[in-house]
């Protein structure tokens, strides 16, 4: 099978688009596929040289979507951004053997507008699925009732999932979401259908798969990834900073990467505290993580701290808390995220409940109290979480529905 995977978000190594895509492009293979990755032009050299990717894609939608600008530009940056799409998709289908799978990983309505008038004007291969991913979608919650958030962009795609209604119905364009919960969501509030896919994660090869009550002398608790708002980094340093002073002869220590500080939703600066940048428990990684040393850390972390907030991951994935169930750590959660409900399901769950510190504070005295049994729960279902979010499930969902 030839996949042709579309992603104009892989600009750099921010966010999770590099480790996701190198699974996509590393196991497919594996399987007896064959893989093509298209970027954006403005894609780092190393991304194109180990993914083997061509850059023939416009500059990122998604990147430019908190970059302050007025309302009237966000929305013409739709049509351009779907006429560029066109014309990209367009120029590198000719002439070439038709993929069987076109699958693009980050869809949003930028996207969705040229990725209709492809398939309406018949520019992609009969033979071809296409397979759109929405990682997050413009919805709201009000009680029990999900709808559209009432955006104009929220009503364009409404109007573009619905002029897809045929090719949908008949599989030929397959609408993908990485959470039950999104799925659902997504169904209820555009009335088409969505499936669920899980999120592929490589699991650390140096990760162990035997369950063990061993606890060792001293616990590392970490957070990886670039802190923001959305996941609750701040209310997680304040949480560290209490629990530090509250127990100086704690044996735990805490690793945080903090690459920048970020503002909060009351407009203020989140930065570390003097006291934790200087005290001997904490590690603050300030930078990208060198080729491998990302699985050389999980590998030595006990407990990941994700007290990540509902608002945003109330329907979408977190890729931090799937690394952490196929690697056999237990993870602190926020209750009512999709975190807390995979993890308690995949793996060993604490939870906090959101915006309460005093709660955090409690999970993580509690992670550390109960340590043993939470790895020993978390290793048991190790391999189940490698086995259900892997390329290999991953394909074969899509395999299912292809027949």
């Amino acid at each position: 099978m030839h996949w042709l995977i579309v992603e104009d978000s892989l600009e750099s190594r921010r966010g999770h688009w590099f480790e996701y895509l190198e699974g996509f492009c590393l196991e497919l293979p594996k399987l007896g596929d064959q893989v093509t990755l298209l970027v954006t032009h403005r894609a780092e050299a190393f991304i194109r040289e180990r993914l083997d990717a061509k850059p023939t894609l416009p500059e990122s939608a998604f990147s430019k979507m908190s970059d302050g600008a007025s309302a009237w530009k966000r929305y013409a940056r739709i049509p351009i951004h779907a006429w560029k799409t066109f014309v990209a998709i367009r120029r590198d289908l000719k002439g070439k053997s038709a993929p069987d799978v076109i699958f693009v990983p980050t869809v949003i309505v930028h996207h969705l507008l040229g990725w209709t008038v492809l398939v309406k004007l018949k520019i992609l291969p009969q033979r071809s699925r296409l397979l759109l991913f929405f990682p997050n979608l413009p919805i709201r919650k009000t009680n029990s009732l999900i709808t559209i958030d009432g955006s104009p962009s929220s009503r364009l795609m409404l109007i573009l999932l619905h002029a897809l209604g045929s090719q949908i119905s008949s599989g030929r364009v397959i609408l993908g979401a990485e959470t039950h919960e999104m799925k659902r969501a997504g169904e209820e509030a555009f009335g088409v259908p969505f499936t669920y896919f899980p999120h592929p994660v490589r699991s650390g090869s140096s990760a162990s798969t035997t369950p063990t009550a061993a606890v060792p002398p001293s616990l590392i608790m970490a957070c990886y990834g670039q802190a923001r708002h959305e996941k609750g980094s701040d209310l997680l340093v304040k949480a560290i900073e209490s629990y530090l002073e509250r127990r100086p002869e704690s044996l735990t220590h805490f690793t945080l990467q903090w690459m920048e500080d970020f503002i909060g939703d009351d407009g203020q600066i989140n930065r570390l505290s003097e006291f934790l940048q200087k005290n001997f428990h904490m590690d603050i990684v300030n930078r990208f993580f060198e080729i491998g040393e990302y699985a050389k850390r999980l590998a030595y972390t006990h407990v990941l701290l994700l007290p990540y907030r509902c608002s945003s991951y109330g329907l979408r994935i977190s890729r931090v808390a799937i690394e952490g169930m196929v690697n056999g750590i237990p993870i602190v959660a926020t209750n009512g995220t999709t975190l807390a409900s995979q993890a308690s399901e995949f793996g060993a769950a604490v939870l906090c409940e959101e915006n309460d510190k005093e709660s955090l504070i409690a999970a993580i005295e509690l992670a550390e109290h109960d340590y043993g049994a939470l790895a020993v729960k978390a290793r048991q279902r190790q391999s189940s979480a490698r086995s259900h979010f892997s390329v290999e499930h991953f394909r074969n969902i899509l395999l299912s529905i292809c027949e």
